[in-house]
């Protein structure tokens, strides 16, 4: 028997996605609240997010899925490729109002707050996707709770600081 899974959080608090050439997408909190900083890359799979999220191979990025409807499977123990989520952010368009997978013992949403995985949901994936596609690989952050309350140019700042991806060495961090 399955435990009982509790339903996903629909957010409606304001979150915003900043990138470093100063473009933002606002959208809904979705994960963890806070701020988080990263270079924003896309995934294409439907399916997938789990293994995905767990792949140290994403560490120091922010996560864009281009599918539109992200989460109905929820999260398992027996799928992640390591022992946590590694991803530094994730951008979903639709957020799984339910959970319906037998194998899944908590949402996606759950998931990503006990990781401390900041996210941000209710955006255009496909023109973000198209954006990141045209002029290439840029840094972000993802803004939610307190955070999204800061002045645009503080957001922009943060961003801007932020270490860029190239020659950064997470191999040590992701053990």
């Amino acid at each position: 028997m399955t435990a009982l899974i509790s339903p996903p959080r629909i957010s409606r608090e304001p979150a915003v996605l900043v990138l470093e050439d100063g473009t933002r997408y606002p959208g809904r909190a979705y994960g963890a609240r806070g701020e988080t900083f990263g270079e924003v890359v896309f995934a294409t799979g439907m399916t997938g997010y789990q293994e995905t999220l767990t792949d140290p191979s994403y560490a120091g990025q922010i996560v864009l899925q281009t599918a539109p409807h992200i989460g109905n499977t929820g999260v398992n123990d027996e799928d992640p490729e390591s022992r946590r989520i590694w991803v530094a952010g994730y951008v979903v368009r639709d957020p799984s109002r339910v959970v319906s997978n037998w194998r899944a013992n908590r949402s996606l949403d759950d998931a990503l707050v006990e990781d401390g995985i900041v996210g941000i949901s209710g955006i255009d994936t496909r023109a973000l996707t198209r954006r990141i596609r045209s002029s290439g690989s840029m840094r972000g952050g993802v803004f939610s709770g307190d955070a999204v309350n800061l002045d645009a140019d503080e957001q922009l700042r943060r961003v801007l600081a932020a270490p860029r991806m190239a020659g950064r060495n997470l191999s040590p961090r992701c053990r």
